[in-house]
């Protein structure tokens, strides 16, 4: 048993080094990440976010696993969501289940705050909407001029989505929909009902303890994950 794991925006595989821990001993896992950050710094960026999904895919398959799950984490989860569906469409083997974290449906992102050609003040004050961002890193002029980039090229990606998504058919995968309950600027258990409309089979919606980043350090969230595996 494998689970796939997919990171944030501006984020790399190395988000999920203590969850891989946990995981441990029952699931194996496979971190995976977009090229221009970490270990694939030297890469160019993605174009937009279906080729950011294709690159996964052709990670993915190169070793896909018979029984895996996919965690997606914010950004994360609307790459897995793009990944199931262009899985199922090459004929490949369906994840047991699917946990989306952080993030609102496809649809419901339309009105987000315009990035594109914005000065780094006006780009950091949105980046700070996102609960979690360490101050050490907003008060670090070097190292915000390093993932300045990164976080720009993410967005970027996701804003030409929201603008450009129209629709896309219902899948039936077990999944859980994920929230902070502090994460309250970006996501509320009623938001997150949009997601039923995406799903041909009933889908469970999840609360747990904690701010936007709450799958990296909710301890709770690894025994759920584990308990949905087992059934």
């Amino acid at each position: 048993m494998k689970a796939i794991l997919l990171h944030h925006a501006g984020g790399d595989k190395y988000a999920f080094r203590n969850m891989q821990q946990d995981l441990l001993p029952e699931i194996e896992s496979i971190a995976y990440e977009l090229p221009g950050r970490s270990d694939r710094f030297a890469e160019p960026f993605v174009a937009d976010l279906y080729a950011a999904t294709n690159d996964i895919y052709l990670q993915l398959i190169k070793e896909l696993p018979e029984n895996y799950c996919i965690v997606g984490n914010s950004m994360g989860s609307i790459i897995a969501f793009l990944l199931a569906h262009q899985l199922k469409k090459e004929n490949q083997p369906l994840p047991k289940h699917l946990f989306l974290a952080s993030q609102l449906s496809p649809d419901a992102y339309k009105n987000e705050s315009n990035i594109i050609g914005i000065s780094s003040d006006d780009f950091w004050k949105i980046v700070q909407q996102y609960d979690g961002v360490p101050e050490a890193l907003l008060a670090h002029k070097e190292l915000k001029e390093f993932y300045e980039p990164i976080l720009r090229s993410d967005f970027k990606l996701l804003q030409h989505f929201n603008e450009t998504f129209d629709k896309i058919e219902k899948i039936n995968i077990p999944t859980s929909i994920l929230f902070g309950t502090k994460d309250t600027r970006n996501v509320t258990m009623e938001k997150m009902q949009g997601w039923r409309n995406f799903f041909e089979n009933e889908i469970e919606i999840k609360a747990f303890e904690g701010g936007h980043f709450f799958l990296y350090e909710n301890k709770e969230v690894v025994p759920y994950i584990k308990q949905k595996m087992e059934n």
